[in-house]
């Protein structure tokens, strides 16, 4: 969410009520655009209130200053913006005091101290305007355009308990659990670098699909953020939608701030995109009419030339030479056993002779110096106390990749796969099967693929135990009220048996309506309490549909707060389900995370729904239904059925209600 900060006089002054103006103009106005914000008056942690105002004042997303009288401490912090940030400060002011010469050429608002709420409309167009606008409104970046503006992440310090969950939730490959840390970040003034944690953590476990929700909430904030949009054109690319890959690239690459290596990593990837179009050229073709399709390919020569292009950006990015230096192996092989195809596109034989000589030794000096690339991160990442182990085993796969493109003998070749490979992840080893696909489908340096294959055949049965669960095509998300607790007033649950059966009956019918939907795999979520969530994990089990337990405390504490109210059959039901499924746990006690208590109206059964819901997603089934065994009555307090119904349809999710006000009637045996 963006952040205000608000720089004006406090109480009374030369007739204006700067607490009134706040009240009735600034806030209303903020609010009616979605934005949060105060002034140091509202920091409540115990701490240096100049140290807070310095730091919001170059965090800050917005500050708007009322410099209605001439109050030094308003224009010390107005100088320290300008100084600091070189847009998004607003000014606005009664007409009391004469304007200081300085400001008089700056645009403000005016507003009548006797009637602030008037102009309520147009501060908030003014604000949303200038938050909008890339327009420089400080006059000091005015007169200075050349000068850098300090980076507001510096200021920004993410509590050291939100990093090691970060931490934690990417080890252990929970995906859902750093979508939900990424939506609770926002609103805090660190949320910019909580949100680039995540979204890392994201990317590392190819979590795309959260990982670009992550990464355009942090472009909302910083539109010109360069690993923002690096990441985003990794991560369209990877979701196939390669126009806004190739345009978060060139708004890197437009960019006056990126570094060289920066640049050479987004122009491989705007290689790489064209490359993924020409391997779509040849895709469904086979034998000669896929090797002349993908040689004469407009692409290849496009994605040839960006993998060159950035290279030559970073010598030491060796990624992008290498992928020039495979390109140009195709190219060669392909051109020297179809002499007459490639003759065949140009005007003359000497200018068909010409190229491939140039592709030749072009090919000859990209491979040394390619391997010199690679020889010198590995030795510089020997060289690390402790070194990035990922990053070691890309730069040994690499320098097997090299050996193929210019390696003798065959077998030597797949031995050193087989070394770089001996202990790497699935996912590396499937990275390197693709890349071997476009050699053997244009029948490229075959002789070597042979030998290759039987290696990477070898490492994918012996790794097989490590793929990632199949994606679901259906997800069940199950939310409804547990059994009444004695003399709950009024009644949702009874804990009759005639109850107990109705709602039973109606979780089965509706998950097997849902089976039948569907022939794919079925996954489905739910807590443990006894009622609804209970009855839904047994039904799920009796039709032969996998649940996972998800419970918001431990599991002994969770009994008590949630099941054992249910009578003893009830926890004997529970204890089964929990030894059945080994349950996640949300938190250890009812209390937030101590970096999440300030967040004004949320708790712990708030939090569970959200948590249940995220991690339901993450799963990126094709459909995901909620079956909510409601009465769609209010709960008795924060979080609860109608919560998580709200959360689920606003996310345009489709909701199976089972009318739970049919149970209130048989309360009786």
């Amino acid at each position: 969410m963006v952040s205000a900060f608000i720089v004006r006089p406090f109480g009374l002054k030369q007739g204006v009520d700067f607490d009134r103006v706040e009240d009735l103009l600034i806030r209303p106005a903020l609010q009616k655009i979605g934005v949060t914000g105060g002034t140091t008056a509202e920091i409540v942690e115990q701490g240096n209130i100049r140290e807070d105002m310095f730091r919001l004042l170059v965090t800050a997303d917005l500050v708007i200053a009322d410099v209605s009288i001439h109050n030094a401490n308003v224009f010390y912090e107005l100088g320290i913006r300008h100084g600091l940030r070189p847009n998004a400060t607003f000014m606005l002011r009664a007409n009391i005091d004469e304007f200081p010469f300085d400001l008089r050429t700056d645009r403000y608002l005016s507003y009548d101290q006797a009637n602030p709420a008037a102009r309520i409309d147009d501060l908030a167009g003014a604000l949303k305007a200038t938050m909008d606008s890339s327009r420089i409104d400080s006059p000091v970046y005015q007169v200075l355009p050349n000068l850098k503006a300090p980076d507001p992440a510096v200021l920004r310090v993410v509590p050291g308990e939100y990093r090691e969950t970060v931490e934690q939730a990417e080890s252990a490959g929970c995906r859902g659990d750093l979508r939900l840390l990424a939506h609770e970040t926002r609103g805090f003034d660190w949320a910019g670098e909580g949100l680039r944690l995540v979204g890392r953590a994201q990317c590392n476990l190819q979590a795309f699909a959260g990982a670009r929700e992550t990464w355009e909430w942090l472009r909302e904030w910083r539109p010109g953020d360069i690993e923002a949009n690096q990441k985003l054109a990794t991560i369209y690319q990877r979701l196939g939608d390669l126009t806004r890959s190739d345009q978060a690239i060139q708004r890197v690459i437009d960019s006056p701030l990126p570094s060289r290596r920066d640049r050479a990593e987004v122009l491989a990837l705007r290689a790489r995109n064209a490359k993924t179009k020409w391997r779509a050229t040849f895709s469904d073709r086979a034998g000669n009419d896929a090797r002349e399709t993908a040689l004469w390919a407009p692409e290849l020569q496009e994605a040839l030339q960006g993998y060159a292009e950035g290279y030559a950006q970073d010598l030491n990015h060796y990624y992008s030479g290498l992928n020039a230096l495979s390109l140009l192996c195709i190219r060669i092989e392909l051109a020297q056993t179809m002499p007459d195809f490639w003759a065949g596109q140009f005007d003359t034989d000497d200018l068909a002779k010409l190229e491939l000589e140039t592709s030749v030794a072009q090919f000859q000096q990209l491979a040394g110096a390619v391997l010199l690339s690679v020889k010198s991160c590995e030795k510089m990442l020997r060289r690390q106390p402790n070194p990035d182990t990922d990053e070691m085993m890309w730069a040994r796969i690499s320098e097997a990749d090299h050996a193929f493109v210019t390696g003798r003998r065959p077998k030597a070749v797949a031995q050193r796969y087989r070394e770089a490979l001996a202990d790497a992840p699935s996912f590396a080893i499937e990275a390197v099967c693709e890349q071997q696909q476009v050699f053997e489908q244009l029948g490229v340096r075959s002789a070597f693929g042979t030998e290759v294959q039987a290696v990477l055949t070898g490492l994918r049965n012996r790794s097989a135990g490590d793929k990632v669960a199949d994606r679901p095509a259906r997800l069940l998300l199950f939310t409804g009220h547990m059994i009444d607790a004695p003399g709950r007033v009024p009644q949702r649950f009874p804990g009759s048996v005639s109850a107990h059966r109705r709602a039973r009956e109606m979780i089965r019918q509706a998950v097997q309506a849902e089976r039948e939907l569907e022939s794919g795999l079925i996954v489905g979520i739910a807590g443990g309490a006894c009622g609804g969530d209970i009855l839904f994990h047994e039904a799920c089990a009796e039709i032969g549909i996998e649940t996972r337990l998800f419970l918001a405390l431990p599991r002994e504490d969770f009994c008590r707060e949630s099941v054992a109210h249910g009578g003893p059959d009830w926890v004997e039901r529970y204890n089964r389900l929990c030894e059945r499924l080994a349950p996640r746990i949300l938190g250890e006690t009812r209390e937030l995370p101590k970096w999440l208590r300030s967040r004004a109206g949320y708790g712990i059964w708030q939090r569970n729904n959200l948590w249940m819901l995220f991690n339901a997603l993450s799963l990126d089934a094709r459909s995901l239904t909620l079956i909510a065994l409601w009465d769609q009555g209010k709960a008795d307090g924060p979080g609860g059925t109608e919560d998580l119904v709200l959360q689920v349809q606003s996310r345009g999710h489709k909701v199976v209600r089972l009318p739970a006000e049919e149970l209130k009637a048989l309360d009786k045996d």
